[in-house]
């Protein structure tokens, strides 16, 4: 009886592994990673980060005189093959911050702003995104610096991206 117990599972494995695939390459290591993917971390299976950040802004440079603040996009994309879930503890999804040439922060987007204490969670599918829009004020700027623009995701350190501002 204990070796029919022991026998089941290796049954099951080789049923499973044995099922036709949709496309890509037929093997049986291909096979076991499919049984192996949903059930095993990424952080596991020694692949990198599922979700990567970008930051853009419109225009990245300017004349101070013509412009008296810059939209900034901040763009989450899923590289990976299952869906992704971003839990956040607030209403508040990013946050924002320009820091002038000396170090100095002169710009934090979600100072000003209230975030209700409303959990939430985020479905981001397979190679699609997130962009999120904040408007970077050009008042405490000073022509010939290079400002850098720093955004990432609530609760989340990990997913961060950097950019820069050069008003003229």
């Amino acid at each position: 009886m204990t070796l029919v117990r022991a026998l089941i599972p290796a049954a099951l494995l080789l049923a499973a592994c044995a099922a036709p695939r949709d496309g890509g390459e037929d093997s049986w290591g291909n096979r076991f990673a499919d049984l192996v993917d949903p059930v095993v971390p990424d952080s596991l299976q020694g692949r990198g980060p599922a979700l990567q950040a970008e930051l853009r802004s419109d225009p990245a440079e300017f004349p101070l005189s013509e412009r008296r603040e810059v939209r900034i996009f901040f763009t989450v994309k899923n590289v990976s093959k299952r869906a992704e879930r971003l839990d956040f503890a607030t209403t508040q999804r990013f946050d924002l911050s320009v820091i002038a040439p000396d170090g100095k922060r002169i710009f934090l987007w979600s100072e000003d702003r209230a975030f209700e204490p409303v959990a939430a969670s985020v479905m981001i599918n397979p190679r699609e995104r997130v962009e999120y829009e904040a408007v970077v004020p050009t008042r405490d700027m000073k022509g010939g610096g290079i400002y850098r623009i720093e955004a990432g995701l609530t609760g989340f350190a990990e997913i961060a991206a950097n950019s820069q501002l050069r008003p003229q």
